[in-house]
């Protein structure tokens, strides 16, 4: 009987939500055979029906506008270098040993025939290597000053011409110290 009662309130307060009544019902139900009573109150569920809105139109781009645009993205494209490598190895801002070899490494351009490895040294020069390869080796030791050195690679074509340049990146070291003279023939 319990079970019954409590099956028939589910089932109306399942029936009474399914209206909109705006009027509070209140249902009885008895947790104990005839000791007490609780009460349920459900509040009406109100159900708002969306507002359909319109999306403002924009005119239409006019001649001058499309010009004014293209003529943007050239003055962009021109006066920005186009940046297709990414530099990958050793990492922007890392501290290299004096001495020992290390591998510059970068992601591969379809079109390029060959890539130039440009040093800019911490005395101001400039030093540049070409390899048709992803990678180059390049012995610390060859950087006799310590201090601060940036690195980039240009993309070029089968005919020589600059495809794209990749982002700088830096790398520290300190100044290197050829080992000395024990004076015997032996480097200590």
């Amino acid at each position: 009987m319990k079970t019954k009662i409590t099956i028939l309130v589910i089932i109306s307060i399942l029936i009474s939500s399914c209206g909109a009544e705006t009027t509070t019902q209140e249902y009885e139900m008895a947790t104990e055979p005839l000791a007490t009573k609780t009460t349920i109150t459900q509040e009406p569920i109100v159900v708002e029906e969306p507002v359909p809105t319109e999306l403002p139109t924009e005119p239409p781009l006019t001649q001058e506008a499309v010009i004014t645009e293209e003529a943007i993205a050239t003055e962009i494209s021109t006066e920005l270098p186009l940046t297709c490598m990414i530099l990958l190895e050793p990492i922007n801002g890392i501290t290299l040993p004096s001495s020992g070899k290390v591998t510059f490494t970068w992601t591969p351009m379809d079109e390029a025939a060959s890539y130039v490895l440009n040093f800019a040294l911490p005395s101001g020069g400039t030093v540049s290597f070409e390899t048709d390869q992803t990678f180059l080796d390049r012995y610390m030791e060859a950087f006799v000053s310590g201090g601060e050195y940036q690195w980039q690679v240009t993309a070029h074509d089968t005919n020589g011409s600059e495809i794209c340049v990749s982002e700088v990146a830096t790398f520290y070291k300190s100044a290197y110290q050829p080992p000395k003279n024990n004076g015997s023939g032996r480097n200590n």
